[in-house]
């Protein structure tokens, strides 16, 4: 006899929401909430994904070459001058079983987007009914013991289980950790995003430059570094098959400018980017100048949470653990909450359900806390040595299931 599919409802539509929704389609009925539009901000930024994710999406037919995904073979150190002191090769898949990826942060929605919602058919190795997504749907309140969401209409939906997926500034958090709002803070970092294609590179450049390489040697994070007290590092990087480089630009923001939007897609200024650089290499400049999408981000995290569960409610994603990308963590940990959701199984009545959620809780939230905590201890000049030395615990996570096999083995 066939159990039941649960009815799954997901608050949000960015990357922790949609990577919920591809895991649990294939044995339940899931409907995702978007308060925006279809056309939902994702921005052409770059991010980063680690050997912990990597290997989660590949078991939900994620594809790297859809997403235009650039591999990454360890990071590169250079100073302000733009000279080179440092190289680190690092053979992710030789060491941690899963691969790092660069790509732009809109080409890693599409590829979620058509994991949770295009037909099975059309897809290898994926089942299970597409998720529903409805969008322009705001979501003003959340029942935790009933796991009935509110819309802003007035008009209610139950769900056997919810999943709160609608970031930093979650409307419904507030509602599972118990009335408190624990609002995100402001780290006084600012971050200038910016994509260039190559084809604008070369224009500026010259096709012979050394800022150009040939896609074999391309293969590295990059950080330029200033070197002094300003905290200015930039993160340079290809992506969509080597016709796009990331650029993140980091700097101190001064207490007189503390008035930057909280949005991470909110537009920046290029002449005050350029100023921010002025010492920085000519040709990154160069890049500046022509960068045709620019935006800011005054990057906040939030401390860490008391529960990520109530009832049948969860929080996953930016809402249950908020941080900065000075570890590029951020989005893996996504994909990790929803892996976890594979604890629910079709059937399972509503008491079981609880008891399940408690246990993601208690698997996923102590190792969130950890990189948070271990985030913000890189916000001040850290060195590349320090930066990487979080690596192993970072990039070594395989499953929720492997967790509680550890837990209930003893760590054997």
């Amino acid at each position: 006899m066939t159990e039941p599919k649960l009815n799954i409802i997901i608050v949000g539509s960015g990357l922790a929401g949609l990577a919920a929704a591809s895991t649990l389609r294939e044995h339940h009925n899931v409907t995702v909430y978007e308060r925006g539009s279809q056309d939902v901000a994702t921005g052409g930024q770059g991010l980063s994904i680690y050997p912990n994710a990597e290997k989660i999406l590949k078991t939900v037919g994620f594809s790297a070459d859809r997403a235009g995904a650039v591999g990454c073979q360890g990071y590169r150190s250079f100073d302000k001058s733009g000279k080179m002191f440092d190289d680190f090769p690092i053979d992710f898949h030789a060491r941690y079983g899963g691969d790092m990826l660069l790509m732009k942060r809109s080409d890693f929605r599409a590829e979620l987007l058509r994991l949770a919602t295009a037909p099975a058919e059309d897809m290898e190795g994926v089942r299970g009914e597409p998720a529903r997504i409805v969008f322009n749907t705001p979501m003003v309140d959340l029942d935790p013991e009933t796991a009935t969401i509110t819309l802003k209409d007035g008009s209610t939906v139950q769900g056997d289980v919810v999943v709160v997926a609608d970031g930093v500034h979650s409307a419904l958090r507030h509602r599972i950790t118990g009335g408190k709002a624990h609002a995100p803070k402001k780290t006084g970092l600012t971050l200038f995003r910016l994509a260039a294609s190559i084809k604008d590179m070369k224009r500026v450049l010259g096709d012979s430059s050394d800022w150009l390489p040939p896609p074999e040697d391309d293969n590295r994070l990059n950080f330029v570094l200033a070197g002094d007290n300003t905290n200015r590092v930039v993160v340079h990087y290809p992506m969509q098959h080597h016709n796009y480089r990331n650029f993140s630009c980091l700097f101190l923001m001064p207490d007189s400018r503390a008035n930057i939007a909280e949005s991470w897609y909110a537009d920046g200024e290029k002449e005050e980017m350029l100023e921010v650089y002025k010492d920085f290499p000519e040709e990154i400049l160069k890049i500046m100048s022509v960068a045709t999408e620019l935006k800011i981000w005054d990057l906040q995290d939030m401390d860490p949470l008391p529960n990520w569960n109530r009832g049948r409610p969860i929080l996953i994603g930016d809402a249950a653990h908020a941080m900065t990308p000075l570890q590029g963590q951020g989005a893996n940990l996504a994909v990790e909450d929803a892996e976890g959701l594979q604890l629910l199984r079709p059937g399972m009545p509503h008491e079981a359900i609880a008891s399940v959620l408690q246990t993601i809780d208690k698997v996923r939230r102590p190792r969130a806390t950890r990189i948070l905590l271990d985030t913000r201890k890189q916000a001040r000049n850290a060195t590349m040595e320090e930066r990487l030395s979080k690596l192993d615990f970072n990039c070594s996570y395989k499953s929720i299931h492997e967790v509680l096999t550890a837990d209930t083995s003893g760590g054997n």
